[in-house]
């Protein structure tokens, strides 16, 4: 289920006063950035490391990021800086600035024109301000809020940046980074939902694929994968145009650790395609052990587990390979379930703990059965139910975002 984006106070937004200066510096710095950057790209002995996540980095990310860091410490010394490849800077003006001097550092190495310097402005954590420039391009997209998102090519005169209109599935144009990062997080199927879905599919990723859906190129771009350095540019520019920059679960934020730029007509449709869904038939089991041999094979198949209501919690949990994200757990003829986990197996579940449990839960247990047996109290149906809903909406475990359907 998506999230709203809960109202901000007017007082958590800066002024143009304070917005406009910043949002001048951050065009003319990325410029500057990007004549650096360019005098790398496309050099055949160009120097490639690999940093400690294995991700690679080059002397014009650092020299890039390292003349941003330089000019804001001469024009706004008192704003907070986070960047990608260098310490945190802290501030005292609520500003803080988040840099991605090359966002697409492979596109870079290989040559490919797809790559851009990012530059995005936080004001008590709401991004404020985003620049996105595609220097062997000579493009620049950006959006302050409340001005509107704006695209120039070269020289030529900005133009407002705007989403595309389009509501159908079956018409739009798909983008993404790294297909292989989909099966790393094992959410394969989902691609290969929206591949099926999708007029046209095409890998223009990094911010590229991003800026594409905000100047109406394309209706989505969703990246598996990402960092607030990545997103920060991002979030402004694309909600400026008119579209939506969320995470996964329908979030507004930079910090959800992946990304989804969409169109407002298939906001709620591509959501739906991203939350995994898992089901259960009622009509498959007829005990609770049986209801773990169902969940075994449609949850987690092929792995062993506990088969008991503590190991089913670790998986309602993200445990043992489910989506750390959440999902849409549909029990499908739940009604037969509520009958055929009614009672009667409540008795029997009740009695065979009865044989187990420690002396002190016995009275517990005794008050439980004596209660079942005469029709009374809550069935082996009733644990389950709340224990999955105990993981969703507003239960004490919500935050694992399980949503529950009945059906």
């Amino acid at each position: 289920m998506t999230q709203s984006k809960a109202p901000v106070p007017k007082a958590l937004y800066p002024d143009s006063a304070e917005l406009t200066p910043r949002l001048d510096f951050a065009m003319n710095v990325a410029r500057e950035a990007s004549e650096l950057i360019l005098k790398y790209y496309q050099m055949a002995d160009l120097a490639v490391e690999r940093k400690g996540d294995a991700s690679p980095v080059t002397e014009a990310d650092r020299g890039a990021e390292l003349l941003i860091r330089e000019r804001l410490a001469t024009s706004f010394p008192h704003d907070a800086i986070l960047g990608e490849e260098f310490p945190d800077h802290p501030g005292t003006t609520g500003f803080r600035w988040i840099l991605d001097p090359i966002d697409g550092t492979k596109s870079f190495i290989h040559g490919v024109p797809l790559f851009g310097t990012l530059i995005g402005v936080e004001y008590n954590l709401q991004c404020v301000i985003g620049v996105c420039r595609f220097p062997a391009l000579n493009e620049v997209v950006y959006a302050a809020r409340g001005g509107g998102a704006w695209w120039q090519i070269g020289d030529r005169e900005p133009r407002r940046a705007r989403v595309a209109t389009t509501t159908k599935l079956e018409d739009a144009t798909f983008c993404t980074t790294n297909v292989t990062r989909w099966q790393k997080i094992n959410r394969w199927n989902e691609l290969e939902t929206l591949l099926n879905s999708v007029h046209l599919a095409r890998g223009w990723g990094d911010c590229f694929g991003h800026m594409l859906v905000a100047t109406g190129r394309a209706e989505l771009m969703i990246d598996p994968s990402m960092n607030p350095w990545d997103a920060a540019a991002l979030l402004p520019i694309v909600e400026e145009a008119g579209g939506h920059f969320v995470d996964w679960n329908g979030n507004p934020t930079i910090y959800g650790g992946n990304g989804l730029s969409v169109v407002p007509g298939l906001k709620n449709k591509v959501l739906g395609i991203l939350k995994p869904t898992y089901e259960i038939d009622g009509a498959n089991f007829s005990t609770l052990e049986e209801f773990y041999d169902e969940i075994g094979r449609v949850l987690i198949p092929g792995k062993a587990w506990g088969r008991n209501l503590d190991a089913f919690n670790d998986i309602l949990r993200g445990g043992f390979g489910t989506p750390e994200t959440g999902f849409v757990f549909r029990w499908k003829n739940s009604d037969q379930s509520r009958d055929r986990l009614g009672f009667a197996e409540t008795v029997r579940q009740l009695e065979h703990r009865l044989t187990k449990c420690h002396h002190s839960s016995r009275p517990s247990v005794e008050h439980d059965l004596k209660l079942a047996r005469s029709g009374h109290g809550s069935t082996v149906f009733d644990w389950l139910v709340k224990l999955i809903k105990d993981h969703g909406g507003s239960g004490e475990e919500s935050s694992d975002r399980v949503e529950l359907v009945l059906e």
